[in-house]
């Protein structure tokens, strides 16, 4: 008799402090997170992808600072059981704090997921990865699109000969495979390395403006080992500014 994999519940985390400062007045009055992508926020499609995924998912924090109020009446509103962790430095320190305000309420070895909140993508995508995560016997997961053109604005992957993630930013990324679009999971070693990595960022003003992804590609870079895991190019879209936006309503019309 085959057995199953063991399970270990995800604590996932959404990344929804940061202000849209290139979607101009939208961006100034609603946090990205609750951008209304074909008559739905994002926040409901991620919360749905979570539920669907079932115990997959252990427990789901979401990162507040632009707009705090907008996210926090929104969950009331809706009872959803998520716990809110509150960045009031969201302006002045780019998201690696936030996840790293996150990280320090949490078990040392995770699995720790994260999310970026600007980023739209179907509930069953998100619900398959954390179903995925919670089994893989893979200290880290980083969803990467193996097809998408790249442009300046990707944040570019290059891959290891086995397989795994090597490199990650958006300049300086020689022979990308693909882009990373904003969802991941850690544990265990890897999980420590990144944190090891954010903490060392801490109290020096050069890595004010270090993103997460810095850390992972520093983990990297010294032998952790994130494996690479496919997302169908189309089916998702960071939205940064209204070009986005406007592709994003576009994927979320009826068909």
């Amino acid at each position: 008799m085959s057995r199953s994999p063991t399970r270990h519940p995800v604590h996932v985390v959404v990344l929804a402090a940061g202000r849209g400062s290139r979607l101009a007045a939208l961006g100034e009055r609603t946090p990205k997170w609750l951008l209304d992508v074909g008559g739905r926020p994002i926040a409901e499609r991620h919360l749905e992808g979570l539920s669907r995924a079932g115990d997959a998912v252990g427990s789901v924090r979401v990162v507040v600072g632009h707009a705090a109020e907008a996210i926090e009446t929104w969950l009331a509103e809706r009872a959803e059981d998520v716990r809110i962790v509150v960045n009031p430095e969201y302006a002045e320190i780019n998201n690696w704090w936030s996840l790293l305000r996150a990280l320090r309420e949490l078990p040392d070895d995770g699995p720790v997921g994260v999310i970026n909140a600007d980023l739209l993508v179907g509930a069953d995508q998100v619900a398959r990865f954390f179903q995925d995560a919670a089994a893989t016997d893979a200290e880290a997961l980083v969803a990467v699109d193996l097809e998408r053109r790249l442009t300046d604005e990707s944040m570019k992957v290059s891959q290891t000969p086995d397989g795994n993630l090597a490199k990650i930013a958006k300049v300086d990324v020689e022979d990308p495979v693909g882009e990373y679009i904003g969802i991941l999971m850690a544990r265990g070693s890897v999980l420590g390395a990144m944190r090891e990595r954010l903490e060392g960022f801490v109290g020096r003003p050069e890595s004010v403006n270090e993103w997460y992804e810095g850390a992972i590609g520093r983990t990297a870079a010294d032998g952790a080992a994130w494996r690479i895991w496919p997302v169908p190019s189309g089916d998702w879209v960071e939205i940064d500014d209204d070009g986005d936006l406007d592709h994003a309503q576009m994927l979320a019309a009826p068909r």
